[in-house]
């Protein structure tokens, strides 16, 4: 099993940081289950091979608010698991822990992987920079959006 691991901060409350993060991933899972995430799921094809459909299951697999989440995606026997953890730095500011394995049982799978290990770090980081950019600017726009409400 390949696992990575990075981490990144964004200046927010951890309230606020989990809150539009789950609220983004969401989307990822529309019948998601505020009151007991864990097992909430949604498949959906992801490319076509040879008339073939690929299709990958996206399961929450754990949870904890303002604390945790992971996801693991199923692509026939193999399992890609993400995993979110969230800590308080201080009263504006969270740090983000991103850790990534890969439980792969496919021959091809594992050729893959080989090759991909290569450029592993560079996308995880291209990852985590972008997570924290989105979640940035969404807690910006909720911020203009609630001053424009107080006005």
């Amino acid at each position: 099993m390949s696992n990575y691991k990075i981490k990144t901060t964004v200046n927010y409350p951890i309230e606020r940081v989990f809150k539009v993060f789950i609220d983004l991933n969401k989307r990822e899972i529309p019948k998601f289950n505020d009151k007991n995430p864990v097992g909430c799921s949604n498949k959906r094809t992801i490319k076509y091979v040879a008339k073939q459909k690929i299709e990958m299951l996206t399961t929450v697999t754990g949870y904890e608010k303002n604390k945790l989440y992971e996801v693991t995606n199923s692509i026939d026997k193999d399992k890609y698991i993400s995993k979110y953890t969230f800590s308080e730095i201080d009263s504006n500011s969270t740090e983000i822990s991103l850790s990534e394995a890969q439980d792969i049982k496919s021959f091809s799978s594992k050729l893959t992987v080989l090759i991909q290990k290569i450029g592993a770090k560079k996308k995880m980081k291209e990852k985590i920079n972008n997570l924290k950019e989105i979640l940035e600017k969404e807690l910006e726009r909720r911020d203009k959006r609630t001053v424009n409400k107080e006005n």
